[in-house]
């Protein structure tokens, strides 16, 4: 074969490769020439595209920046550059391509312009993404588990400790005991005991939320209320209380979290409601704007808007345990579901006159 029948030969590889977009630019960046790769990475054909700079294949911000320019000037010093980045197609959409520019010289090694090789490894970047994205979160989610757990260990430690000086009591008194004191010391412990029992419970809940698998999917916000006004229809009826609910969305979720959800946030307003005014909760929604926006209001206890931060950690309480059964788990558990739904929980508080949850969903 001789030395034209070789370029030939050559010429007609390139042109026929289809997995990378080679191609020729002149000293300036204008592109010379254009395989089949290059059109099925970039969309443009070979008519459309010759004649005209290569920034075009970059997104506005790295033109503005003179990322290309940039990329040539150093093939032109070190004979090559090499970049990886996002990079755009004739229809507007995003890849992100691996280049290589090299230098190309005559005899005396002046410039006579580049060859510039482009891989779409937009596949690689995305799977690179998710394990970077799963390893931050399980960073998280570790973070969360250890003060979970060191938290879990401290607040367990009180009605374990009560359980044991009662017995204890009892078995010391002995016969000297009398049956009342002994009827009260098991009663007592046996309150200790449900007390672990309530919070080894909300600690699987909270167990439940942070390992959780991707299962979303169209959740009416209509029919989980209904759920959870009706888990709570007794305790309702019995204070009297008044429950508004207004038209709510239907968002993309995880239904067994935002029942837990709204289960919380409604048996926190039962929970701290006023001693003497009847109880009346408020469930709206206001048109989208960017995001969806759901309220739970009520005319409660309230409390101190300096605390609003410190409600959603896990254990921490405003009220006394003696007077608000509880865990102090319940708005760490809203805090995280929101979390996870790419949303955010507000809450804003007025001693004595309530309390007002604002949920925003993507």
């Amino acid at each position: 074969m001789d030395h034209s029948a070789q370029d030939n030969y050559y010429h007609k590889m390139i042109e026929e490769v289809i997995d990378y977009a080679i191609l020729m630019l002149d000293a300036n960046g204008i592109i010379q020439n254009w395989n089949r790769g290059a059109q099925r990475i970039k969309g443009y054909t070979e008519q459309e595209i010759v004649g005209r700079h290569f920034h075009i294949f970059y997104p506005p911000e790295d033109q503005a920046a003179g990322l290309p320019e940039r990329l040539l000037a150093e093939a032109r010093l070190n004979g090559r550059a090499m970049h990886e980045g996002w990079r755009v197609r004739k229809d507007g959409t995003r890849f992100w391509g691996s280049i290589v520019i090299t230098a190309l010289h005559d005899e005396s090694g002046a410039i006579l312009g580049f060859s510039k090789v482009t891989r779409d490894l937009t596949e690689r970047k995305a799977a690179e993404d998710k394990l970077l994205q799963n390893a931050r979160q399980l960073e998280v989610q570790n973070r969360e588990l250890q003060q979970f757990a060191y938290a879990a260990a401290h607040d367990m430690k009180e009605p374990l400790r009560k359980i044991l000086f009662y017995y204890s009591a009892i078995l010391a008194g002995g016969e000297t005991l009398d049956a009342d004191k002994q009827r009260a010391y098991l009663e007592r412990s046996a309150d200790a005991a449900r007390r672990m029992q309530g919070l080894i419970d909300d600690l699987l809940t909270f167990t439940k939320v942070v390992d959780v698998v991707d299962s979303f999917q169209p959740v009416d916000l209509n029919g989980i209320a209904a759920e959870v006004l009706q888990f709570y229809q007794d305790t309702i009826d019995s204070i009297s209380a008044t429950v508004v609910v207004g038209d709510l969305p239907v968002l993309n979720g995880i239904p067994f979290q935002l029942r837990q959800l709204f289960l919380n946030l409604i048996g926190n307003s039962l929970k701290y409601r006023d001693s003497i005014r009847p109880l009346k909760i408020e469930i709206s929604s206001t048109p989208p704007n960017g995001f969806r926006h759901i309220s739970v209001k009520d005319n409660g206890i309230g409390f101190h808007q300096a605390h609003a931060g410190k409600i959603f950690q896990m254990f921490e309480r405003l009220h006394g345990r003696e007077k608000y059964a509880g865990t102090g788990i319940g708005l760490s558990i809203c805090r995280k579901i929101m979390d996870i739904h790419n949303g955010q929980i507000m809450a804003h508080g007025q001693p004595g006159e309530g309390a007002v949850f604002d949920l925003y969903f993507p």
